[in-house]
Formats: structure tokens, C-alpha cells, sequence
């Protein structure tokens, strides 16, 4: 037992249509269970409860025993003065009120549905990834849609968050920014940060001098990758390494280590050195392309500007032990909507929500509505439960509800975990 299900048996006013006593045998009428407190001092405020014929409005405090206010040193403090009525599972100690007069407790041992306590215990015990699958049960669809439109809300929040600390240490360059998470994302998860440490050793700002030339672009991104420490074959390839000596003397670049890039368990079209030329040819032909991602409003034109145009075949193995044969450099509609998904959307709602434009954190919500529905483990999941994504956003939800909920046990706090407890 937690003070968690109990807040949780308050809050869903189960008890409201229930013939009540308190501990002194008096009946009780819970007319308001008030607001939960999310900071220190009593757990509900402005409750409203009859006793008597008379309305008592105030606070209550809520407890596994009445022993535990006692523990948790709540007598003489101020902020407990108001409280109206305690709220224990378990009546252990007569509890008193600042006035020294008995506090109001009501017991709710013998007003627990059996059931609702056996189900609590389950999702506290499995051990499953979503812990209320042995017992899953959804609520309707209007209910269920609700929840997933607060959850896609919820991860852009957070998304919002670490960019803005991005945005901050980018002295609120927005360019800047989204070049460097723009890097994250070609990286994913294995070269990530490979990616972020080439975004901070090449600055946006010297890409832009070099806009019109492709191959000076990838010069600067192989090249400031490592990927030029040794002497090579290929005419191209020695070309680009010529250019990239050159512009590293004019700027004092610095080369990562060429070690950190993993190509280890990956296909081959996810080798970091397709990714680098991927990534240089979006520079070559994307000058001010967070500008223009705010400019554009349809899903499709947005699309059309990750559609890469400058596409060079080129053999990279020679950059690398891994031998491939040469590969487009290209970028397919599901690369595009992920990079959508994971960077423009989150770093334009950021953008509307810091300006206070609603019409931009409208804007990127409609272009997640707008893209299929991701597909991953996570999703395939949540479709054998019946949940089946309609978009980007629904899909963005599911994992949020994995993630934050689920991974965390948190099932009062969510709509599916509230219906299934409540549903006796």
C-alpha cells in the first residue's frame, strides 16, 4: 500500500456515492475533494465535507496510518492548521488538532473495493513492460484520444527542454541551433555523439562561407569528421582532402579522433560516412534552412526540402575498413519524416512557445498529425493491445507512454492505469 493509490482513491471520488462514517461513528458527505497539492504542506486544498448538517471547507491530509502525521511531524505546523479531515487506510492513533481537540479521521479500510487493491497490487508487481497487461482494459475512444493528444504535448515538453539549453548555450542563435540537432539526428543514436562534436568543431557560420561549393562542404565535414588522417587512392576522395587541408589551415579546425564513429552491427547505407555525405549535400543545398522551415506551412513542402537534389556517387570505403560499393547519398520518406518528427517539429513548437506565436506550435502539432504513424518495436507493442497510432503524434504519445509511464510504474497518473483501477 502507497499514499500514492489512496491520493489516487481521493482524487477519483470513489468513495463520493458511498454511505460514509467517520471514526467516531458520525456520518460524513464528501461534497468536494478539492485540488491536489503538488508542494509541500496538506495533500488536498479547499475540500468541502458535511458532517452534521454543517459544511466544513478546508484541507485534508491523507495517510497509510493516522500514526504517520505524527511521524512525519505535522502537529504545531502551521500548515496544518486548516486541515478539516484526515484520511488514513489504517485508524492506528487518535489523532489532535492544534487545538488539542480530536481531528476528524476517516478510515478507509472497510470502504476498498477488494478488487480495485488486487489490481493496484498487480501493476505494482509485474514485471513486464507495461505492467497493466495481464489486466489491460481500454477506456473509450474519446477518452483514450484525450489522453494521447496530453501525452504528445508531454514529449514535445520535453524535447523543448533540452533544446532550449541548446538554444541557451548557442546564445539564442536559432540557425545554430537546429544545425547542431539537425547533426544529432544524422548520427542517431550509435554516432550521435560523433555527430554533436563535429556540429561544435565545424561552426554553421563557416559552412555558410562555402554554400555554393558541394565538394568544399564535404571537404570540411569528412575532413573535420577525421576521416582524412591517412593517405588515399581515390581521385576524388584525394581532392577532398587537398580542399580539406587547405580551409583547415584558413579556419584552425580541429579533426576529431576518426575512432569514435562505430560502424559496428549496422547496414551499410547507416555508415556514418553515407551519413556525412548525406549531411553535406542537405548543407550544400539548405543555406538559412531553419528560416525556411518557418516559412513553409504544408507537410508536403516541408518535405520537399530534405528531398536531397545534389546526390554524388561516391566510394567511401576507402575511408573506412568496411568495403561497399558506392551508394546514393540519398534521403528515403521515412528518413525525412523522422528527421521531421525528431527535430523541425520539436524545435518550431519551441519557437512559437519562446515567441508567443500559437500559430508556429499549431503549425508543427498539424505536421505530426500529417505523417504516418512511426514503426518500432515500442508501436508494434501497443498495437497488440489494440491501440493502433493514426499519426505521427498518436505514435509520438505511445512512446511517451512507454517511456514515462509505463517504464515508471506510473499508472495513477494515467488514463488507461485510472480507467482499469476504476472499472469495478
Amino acid at each position: 500500500m502507497k499514499e500514492d493509490l489512496l491520493h489516487f482513491i481521493w482524487q477519483s471520488k470513489i468513495l463520493l456515492k458511498q454511505n460514509l462514517l467517520l471514526s467516531d461513528k458520525n456520518p460524513i458527505e464528501i461534497i468536494s475533494v478539492g485540488t491536489l497539492n503538488h508542494d509541500a504542506g496538506p495533500d488536498f486544498f479547499n475540500a468541502k465535507i458535511k458532517i452534521d448538517n454543517e459544511i466544513l471547507v478546508g484541507n485534508i491530509e491523507i495517510h497509510i496510518k493516522a500514526s504517520d502525521w505524527l511521524n512525519h511531524k505535522h502537529t504545531g505546523d502551521k500548515k496544518y492548521e486548516n486541515v478539516i479531515l484526515h484520511v488514513v487506510y489504517e485508524n492506528d492513533k487518535p489523532i489532535f488538532d492544534h487545538h488539542n481537540l480530536p481531528l476528524l479521521t476517516l478510515e478507509l479500510k472497510n470502504y476498498l473495493d477488494p478488487e480495485l487493491l488486487n489490481k493496484y497490487q498487480i501493476l505494482q508487481q509485474q514485471k513486464n513492460e507495461i505492467p497493466c497487461e495481464p489486466i489491460f482494459n481500454l477506456p473509450n475512444e474519446f477518452k483514450l484520444n484525450h489522453w494521447l493528444h496530453r501525452l504528445v504535448f508531454e514529449r514535445l515538453e520535453n524535447k523543448c527542454g533540452r533544446i532550449e539549453t541548446l538554444l541557451k548555450a548557442n546564445n539564442n542563435n536559432w540557425e545554430q541551433t537546429f544545425y547542431m540537432l539537425t547533426a544529432q539526428y544524422f548520427g542517431q543514436k550509435t554516432n550521435e555523439q560523433a555527430f554533436e562534436w563535429l556540429a561544435k568543431n565545424l561552426p554553421l557560420q563557416i559552412i555558410a562561407k562555402h554554400k555554393d561549393k558541394l565538394s568544399q562542404i564535404e571537404a570540411l565535414v569528412l575532413g573535420t569528421a577525421g576521416f582524412f588522417d591517412k593517405e588515399l587512392k581515390d581521385d576524388y576522395l584525394k581532392f577532398l582532402q587537398k580542399e580539406y587541408f587547405y580551409l583547415q589551415k584558413k579556419y584552425d579546425l580541429v579533426s576529431i579522433d576518426k575512432s569514435i564513429w562505430k560502424f559496428g552491427k549496422m547496414r551499410p547505407g547507416n555508415f556514418p560516412t553515407i551519413r556525412l555525405m548525406q549531411f553535406a549535400a542537405l548543407l550544400y543545398q539548405s543555406s538559412h534552412l531553419f528560416s525556411k522551415i518557418l516559412a513553409v506551412e504544408t507537410i508536403k513542402d516541408l518535405q520537399s526540402l530534405y528531398q536531397l537534389k545534389h546526390i554524388h556517387l561516391i566510394h567511401l570505403s576507402e575511408l573506412s575498413n568496411h568495403d561497399f560499393d558506392a551508394i546514393k547519398t540519398d534521403l528515403g520518406k521515412s528518413a525525412i519524416n523522422t528527421i521531421i518528427i525528431n527535430t523541425v517539429v520539436p524545435i518550431v513548437f519551441l519557437y512559437g512557445k519562446l515567441r508567443f506565436d500559437e500559430s508556429k506550435c499549431n503549425k508543427a502539432v498539424a505536421w505530426l498529425e500529417q505523417i504516418i504513424p512511426e514503426k518500432n518495436s515500442i508501436i508494434e507493442f501497443w498495437e497488440t493491445l489494440n491501440i493502433k497510432p493514426q499519426n505521427a503524434a498518436q505514435s509520438q504519445a505511445l512512446l511517451q507512454l512507454k517511456n514515462e509511464y509505463c517504464a515508471n510504474k506510473k499508472c495513477l497518473n494515467c488514463e488507461i492505469g485510472f480507467h482499469i483501477l476504476n472499472n469495478n
